[in-house]
């Protein structure tokens, strides 16, 4: 299981007002995604910032997903790259055709697809088989897997 993605942003204020270990929830259209802080772990928070860079090709080439915007006014770009907001113990709902952000969710909420507890994070290890449930999400250059267990 993999996710990747990326959305295209206006804000630039917001970008840059983002900071590694910040939450964010991603909210708007697909053709104008806006992304807003949230409290991290809570049915807001979709995604945690892993980095700041000037262009998404700087992100770890294993986060989730990362925001980018463009200031016409400077000519600068600013790109917020972005991991899940896992949390021990929470769902997320998560497509498995990467269609749509995940978002947090009740895991005992039954309307929700694709409901996936996370159960250990691995560090140093970048394998889901070695995971107890065989199911997880590798980062490979960051060297640490999440562990889930399928909830559906």
């Amino acid at each position: 299981m993999v996710l990747t993605g990326g959305l295209t942003g206006c804000s630039s204020a917001a970008a840059a007002a983002f900071q590694v270990g910040d939450c964010l929830k991603v909210v708007g259209t697909v053709d104008r995604p806006d992304a807003v802080k949230a409290a991290c772990g809570s049915p807001d928070s979709t995604f945690k910032v892993v980095a700041t860079v000037a262009d998404s090709g700087e992100c770890p080439s294993d986060v989730d997903s990362y925001y980018a915007t463009h200031n016409a006014f400077s000519d600068t770009s600013t790109t917020v790259c972005m991991d899940v907001d896992w949390v021990l113990g929470q769902c997320m709902s998560v497509d498995p055709d990467n269609g749509r952000d995940p978002v947090r969710v009740d895991c005992r909420d039954d309307a929700q697809p694709n409901r996936q507890r996370a159960t250990q994070i691995l560090q140093g290890i970048t394998d889901a088989d070695q995971c107890r449930s065989g199911m997880g999400y590798p980062y490979d250059e960051r060297g640490f897997t999440v562990c889930v267990d399928g909830v559906d």
